[in-house]
């Protein structure tokens, strides 16, 4: 791996990759600048790619650092099992603790909840909960649905995925991101209800669409429209290509 510093960007990292097939940029959660390109490309090559996107990096860095700030005091409510509860104190620690339904997250005073590494850290703390709430919640609620609606399935799966709510393989295995849980309950099902139907429909043929809506009670208009709304992740990252 290389690295170039750039006024306006800081350090960018470039990598070489053999099965990389265009330059790619990814700004992770840190605001650090990540550039993968081809083995027959030069390095001069992605380093001008960096500056012709240089607006781009620019505003998705800020665009990132303001999405991370929902990380704060200003978020109470978490997911439906529990509530979010951030405060800064005279520890030196960064404390967390779940019980009571209540997520505390003691940050130190003399540290700003916007840095880095508090956010990973609160970030990684509360994907894991979240899958804990999904592996308590998901198993028993898409076995109520499939008794409702006469479905049948191999096994659930929760998966940290964050470019699909759910997927259904030809074996019937349903897989489910654990970013669910932040949905309201209604779109959860929705989202179970939708891999249920490729039990029986393994595509999004006008047949699905009709069974599913039959399972949403009719509601599957309204419902597609809303859940457009809702972000796939809480946690978002940002990256791009050269298309």
């Amino acid at each position: 791996m290389a690295d170039k510093v750039f006024p306006e960007l800081g350090v960018v990292h470039f990598t070489r990759k053999r099965n990389c097939r265009k330059i790619i940029g990814k700004i992770k959660q840190d605001g650090e600048i990540y550039i993968s390109y081809p083995c027959l490309c030069s390095q001069s090559r992605a380093e001008k790619f960096v500056i012709d996107q240089a607006a781009w990096f620019i505003a998705h860095k800020q665009k990132q650092q303001t999405k991370h700030k929902l990380i704060n005091e200003s978020r109470r409510k978490f997911t439906h099992f529990h509530d979010l509860q951030i405060v800064q104190s005279n520890d030196t620690k960064l404390r967390i603790t779940a019980q009571n339904k209540v997520i505390s997250i003691t940050v130190p005073c003399n540290v700003p909840i916007e840095n880095p590494q508090i956010q990973q850290t609160i970030e990684e703390t509360l994907q894991e909960i979240l899958r804990k709430e999904a592996k308590y919640y998901l198993p028993q609620r898409t076995a109520e649905l499939a008794k409702q609606w006469g479905f049948s399935y191999s096994k659930i799966s929760i998966r940290s995925a964050r470019t699909r709510w759910g997927s259904c393989n030809s074996h019937k295995n349903l897989m489910f991101s654990l970013f669910i849980m932040t949905l309201p309950y209604e779109h959860i099902d929705h989202i179970i209800l939708h891999e249920l139907c490729h039990t029986v429909h393994m595509n999004h043929s006008a047949e699905f669409y009709a069974l599913l809506n039959t399972c949403c009670n009719g509601n599957l208009a309204r419902l597609r429209k809303e859940h457009k709304k809702h972000e796939m992740t809480v946690f978002p990252k940002f990256s791009m290509d050269n298309e």
